[in-house]
């Protein structure tokens, strides 16, 4: 009888054993995860070589395109902009006028009838590098080659602007540029990856009378004539260009 007991003992104990490793697995078999997973990827290549104009936009809010029926200055109606149709391009620069004046007896300066005077660039190339303005002016000169002495051409407060969705970083900006001689000034630069996208160097002021872009003329210089300058507007490539 001792000899049965243990026999049956040894039985229990190995069969509870045995019974509680299956529920040990089944439980484990609850916890593990089924089914599976993969990867895929989404790709896109861009070039820059895109050589399609870039139309003028609104020097107010960049976000407005400009109608090409309408003009971008009202003072300047027959300007729609350059066609210019590089990768790098200078898309718009104002013409301005200070209107007509009677001769001043004394030092006088004469503002702009222009509201936004500004410049506009692209660039659409997608390297690094950057990029910069220039501008050189001529003597105010007349029909007769006669010249307009001392007269001095500034743009004063110019400010960067561009689409609200542009994340590139600002470019500098010279605020302001003093043409008394005909060296090149620097209007904006761009370093490496910044300037991307189109951008506008504006001189806001009043239309009628922008007192950011003045012409200063000295006593005993004007005569009854019409006198003009001719701006040269350079972008190179480069920030150091």
């Amino acid at each position: 009888m001792k000899k049965q007991l243990l026999y049956t003992a040894a039985a229990a104990l190995l069969s509870t054993s045995l019974l509680g490793g299956i529920l040990v697995n089944a439980a484990d078999g609850d916890d593990t995860p089924q089914g599976d997973t993969a990867t895929g990827t989404a790709k896109i290549t861009f070039t820059g070589d895109n050589s399609d104009p870039v139309d003028p936009v609104d020097p107010d809010n960049p976000d407005n395109p400009v109608d090409p029926d309408d003009p971008v200055d009202p003072d300047d109606p027959d300007n729609h902009g350059t066609d210019d149709n590089g990768p790098l391009s200078i898309d718009y620069v104002s013409n301005i006028t200070f209107g007509t004046q009677a001769i001043s007896s004394s030092n006088h300066v004469y503002d702009a009838v222009n509201a936004e005077q500004h410049i506009q660039v692209t660039d659409k190339r997608g390297a690094e590098g950057g990029w910069s303005l220039t501008a050189t002016a001529t003597k105010f000169t007349a029909a007769d080659k006669s010249e307009l002495k001392g007269a001095v051409l500034a743009f004063e407060q110019g400010v960067a602007r561009t689409t609200s969705d542009n994340t590139s970083a600002k470019p500098a900006v010279n605020e302001d540029l003093i043409f008394d001689n005909t060296q090149a000034k620097t209007v904006m630069t761009a370093a490496s990856l910044a300037g991307e996208g189109t951008w506008l160097d504006v001189f806001p002021g009043t239309e009628g009378d922008n007192q950011n872009v003045r012409l200063t003329v000295p006593a005993g210089s004007a005569q009854a004539k019409e006198y003009s300058a001719t701006i040269t507007w350079t972008l190179a490539a480069g920030p150091n260009a």
